[in-house]
């Protein structure tokens, strides 16, 4: 909320300067009080007057047009001990704004609005608090009054996952009778007031030079289509090359709302399943309107093309207004930085994610990562999120773009198969990140605990898990790391069996553990994905045809020993030394 403090004296002047963080602080001159209301009303959300209530309706008065559109208009007298909100309380945010004022001078607003009294939240109050549109406001006296005789409202939504929780005085009740609906949609019976939360997003595409008229024309026939409200509306979005275009930025301005540019590769991310479109000649891209939508939520049916004009609309998937603001209480949560949560997806399967790890995932606005890691989730997981693809390679690329994108106050998920630590990046994320952005890690289950749904438990007394790729260290690091795996007698992992010179990493696996007694080798292929599979072989058979990538080498320790086609690591209970047999070579 903007908003100037106007004081007229120096004792005004030392109180209105603890209000400083508010807002500018003007000094008006003796004579200047009509001048200094006049070049600010309608440019700034509120004006406060650090002076008398005379001087404020003085100078306001011949300016009051409607509540609705008023800036809010707050009193505080120069000692600092009275705070009154004046106009605009519910709509204009005044008396929340009182709240806020009070609170720093550590006093109590006077309100006099009869539902604030009451300790009730009134429809244009919520409203305000919310950010969301008020329809109806012809009825919003009889509304206020029926809240403040039976002390609640009958409410209808059809947009309820979309939702805060709202005041426990909104009661459901069907359409027809509601006092308060809160919807997107057109109602034109509606009997009572209307809200509408700023929940759908506009993707728009057009030719060089169509005026804003064509543009708004086809937009609403788009709404009307979808039986939406202008009101509704809360962004337009198209691609970089538009960004330019009169008509697009005069028609976000008539609405009030941002225009907003989606990366190329966002674009590319999405997908092909778009209409065909022109921008796939001219721009090299699926399309316009429709992946520009898609990328703030979920899609409503294709795009509207006429007049040079493609137009697709998209609801959003996220909770309008439930970060705002407190709606008991009206005040302001403390801002949110971006964040970036490094996130280990686990081996591949949903089911095997963990749920900090989905929490994380669920709480994103941005997800970034290896195409391949992002194609393994269930696509509904992304739904209403910015979501940037990078293939095999890219690895300190897509770390700073997403440590970039949560400089810019995004919610960024970065995506890592297993878990994030293990052989992943979460190092060289975290590093990055230091003096940039706030950064957690959720971990992840690794491919070698998913084994356990094929094999059983085979490393009960422990497990070294090491990577055979020698891309980002030597291979003579490597060869001591086997070197030291062999000698513990543990069951070992074996990850990332590369293709480069795999023939002599091999090799070096089966002399190595060879002479440390191990003499079995198990492969398991796609470890927690669907079609997972696993087989035994003798360690001398472990040759470059049987291991790519997707395939973890598992070599069981001496202890860990076959029983019922299960492989299972002895601990050394009283009941495993009584059973018979001993381990399998």
């Amino acid at each position: 909320m903007s908003a100037v403090i106007l004081c007229f004296s120096a004792r005004g002047d030392a109180t209105a300067r603890r209000l400083s963080d508010f807002g500018e602080v003007v000094r008006v001159p003796p004579g200047g009080l009509r001048e200094a209301v006049a070049s600010r009303w309608g440019r700034v959300d509120a004006l406060v007057f650090v002076s008398s209530l005379g001087i404020a309706v003085r100078g306001v008065a011949p300016h009051l047009s409607d509540k609705a559109s008023d800036p809010a208009v707050v009193v505080v007298s120069e000692d600092g001990r009275v705070v009154l909100p004046v106009t605009g309380a519910h709509l204009g945010g005044g008396s929340d704004l009182s709240e806020r004022l009070a609170s720093a001078l550590g006093v109590s607003p006077i309100l006099t609005t009869s539902s604030d009294r009451a300790g009730l939240v009134a429809p244009d109050l919520l409203a305000s608090r919310l950010g969301w549109r008020v329809l109806g406001k012809e009825r919003l006296a009889a509304v206020n009054g029926a809240l403040l005789e039976a002390g609640s409202l009958t409410c209808w939504t059809d947009i309820p996952d979309l939702l805060p929780a709202l005041p426990e005085e909104y009661l459901p009740a069907d359409r027809s009778s509601a006092d308060v609906l809160i919807s997107p949609g057109d109602h034109p019976a509606a009997t009572g007031v209307q809200l509408v939360p700023r929940c759908v997003t506009a993707g728009v595409g057009c030719r060089r030079g169509v005026p804003q008229a064509k543009i708004r024309s086809v937009l609403l026939e788009a709404l009307r289509m979808h039986s939406l409200l202008p009101e509704a509306i809360g962004e337009i979005r198209t691609v970089d090359e538009k960004m330019d275009e009169p008509g697009l930025i005069e028609l976000a301005a008539g609405l009030g709302v941002p225009l907003t540019a989606v990366p190329r590769d966002v674009i590319a991310g999405l997908g092909d399943q778009f209409s065909a479109s022109a921008a796939s000649r001219h721009l090299d891209l699926p399309g316009v309107a429709e992946p520009c939508a898609a990328s703030a939520g979920r899609l409503l049916g294709p795009r509207l093309a006429a007049d040079g004009v493609t137009v697709a609309l998209s609801i959003s998937t996220t909770r309008q207004g439930a970060a705002a603001v407190d709606i008991e209480t009206g005040e302001e949560p403390e801002r949110q930085a971006g964040s970036l949560a490094i996130i280990g997806t686990g081996p591949g399967d949903g089911g095997l994610m963990t749920l900090s790890a989905k929490r994380a995932l669920d709480e994103a606005d941005s997800v970034v990562g290896y195409s391949l890691y992002v194609d393994l989730l269930p696509p509904e997981w992304l739904a209403g999120k910015a979501v940037e693809r990078y293939t095999m390679g890219e690895e300190e690329k897509r770390v700073e773009r997403a440590v970039s994108l949560a400089e810019e106050e995004h919610r960024v998920a970065l995506l890592s198969v297993g878990d994030p630590v293990l052989f992943g990046l979460a190092g060289l994320a975290l590093r990055a990140s230091l003096g940039r952005a706030r950064a957690t890690v959720h971990p992840g289950l690794t491919a070698v605990q998913a084994t356990s749904q094929l094999l059983g438990a085979p490393y009960v007394n422990g497990v070294v898990l090491l990577s055979l790729s020698d891309y980002l260290q030597p291979w003579s690091a490597v060869e001591r790391a086997l070197e030291g795996a062999a000698a513990s007698g543990l069951t070992v992992a074996v990850y990332n069996p590369v293709r480069r010179e795999i023939d002599d990493k091999l090799a070096a696996v089966r002399r190595i553990f060879a002479r440390h007694g191990y003499s079995r080798a198990y492969l398991v292929r796609d470890a927690g994905r669907p079609g997972q599979s696993a087989c035994r072989l003798a360690l001398s058979d472990l040759v470059p045809d049987r291991v790519d990538m997707r395939t973890l080498i598992l070599l069981p320790g001496a202890s860990a020993e076959e029983s019922c086609g299960l492989l299972l690591d002895r601990r050394g209970y009283g009941r495993e030394l009584a059973t018979e047999g001993g381990p399998e070579s």
